[in-house]
């Protein structure tokens, strides 16, 4: 049987979690593999050895294997930091590519800046690569992308440039609330309630001010009137999309929406923006990822 060997390597390096594809001559995906070490857990030094261990098999010790990465691998924190791009700019600008220094003279490892915005303040790194495989797949698309996750990216795309975005902490507010407030005692980790989750959205949306208030009531609730602790998740996630979905009102109202994302909280997006009559389609997120990094590579070893 012949050996898998890989003209270039795709890596998507975020917080908590790391893929890698294997990417053929032809442009076809390999082999993938993927892990837990994401970049906070990392020192480093720690980057090259665990980036090894997933593609050591894809590696040919006659040549040097290109690796295109994206993610938090590049902020300070990373294996090194990469500059940003700053916005109104093209998602990718093969200028800004940095390499990072490797022992390993099988690999040359390049990573994608992220790109930041003076005002208001806001950064990312890893969205702009899926903007980027998504202008690709969608020319000429002129609209709003959402890129739900920890850190949920509203972005205004226009002529190809990423011409402004906001961010908002909706996932990382839902993983605080369900694990290191009180709220934890009365909300399930599994169940969900879609009656709930949808009363959820609209009183998020139609009085952000008592946000504070509704969340204290999800504990209240399960002691005076036993609410269902499915029904308190689904309300607690439907409160906090619901105010996000107010503060971005200006990005999706009468506007094209895409959302790429896990297929979870894509629904769940989509969802939310469909009681509040708003539209949107959805974008496969591994295929985004993928054509934004095959983007970076094939600009790079253009010449």
């Amino acid at each position: 049987m012949k050996e898998l060997k890989a003209k270039w390597i795709a890596a998507d390096w975020g917080t908590t979690h790391m893929r890698a594809w294997a990417i053929n001559e032809q442009g076809k995906v390999l082999a993938y593999s993927e892990s837990n070490e994401g970049m906070k857990d990392l020192q480093q030094n720690e980057f090259e050895p665990v980036l090894l261990r997933l593609i050591e098999s894809w590696l040919d010790s006659e040549k040097v294997t290109p690796v295109m990465a994206c993610g938090m691998v590049g902020a300070r924190q990373g294996w090194v930091e990469t500059p940003y791009l700053k916005a109104p700019c093209v998602p990718i600008d093969k200028n800004q590519l940095t390499v990072a220094t490797t022992k390993d003279t099988r690999i040359q490892v390049t990573l994608v800046p992220g790109v930041m915005q003076h005002n208001p303040a806001d950064i990312m790194r890893g969205e702009e690569t899926q903007i980027a495989g998504f202008i690709k797949e969608n020319p000429g698309f002129d609209g709003i992308v959402c890129l739900p996750g920890t850190h949920t990216k509203w972005v205004n795309v226009k002529a190809g440039q990423i011409e402004k975005f906001k961010t908002f902490m909706t996932g990382e507010l839902f993983g605080v609330i369900s694990n290191e407030t009180l709220i934890k005692h009365s909300i399930s980790t599994k169940g969900w309630d879609q009656d709930s989750f949808k009363k959820g959205v609209l009183q998020g949306f139609k009085s952000p001010g008592t946000i504070a208030s509704d969340l204290f009531s999800l504990r209240a609730e399960s002691i005076v009137n036993e609410l269902d602790f499915d029904a308190a998740k689904s309300t607690l996630s439907g409160l906090l999309l619901g105010l996000e979905l107010n503060g971005v009102q200006d990005y999706w109202k009468d506007r094209d929406v895409t959302i790429i994302g896990s297929e979870l909280l894509s629904n769940n997006y989509q969802q939310g923006l469909n009681i509040l009559g708003g539209e949107c389609k959805p974008f496969d997120l591994e295929t985004a990822t993928l054509s934004g990094l095959t983007s970076a590579y094939m600009e790079l070893h253009s010449d």
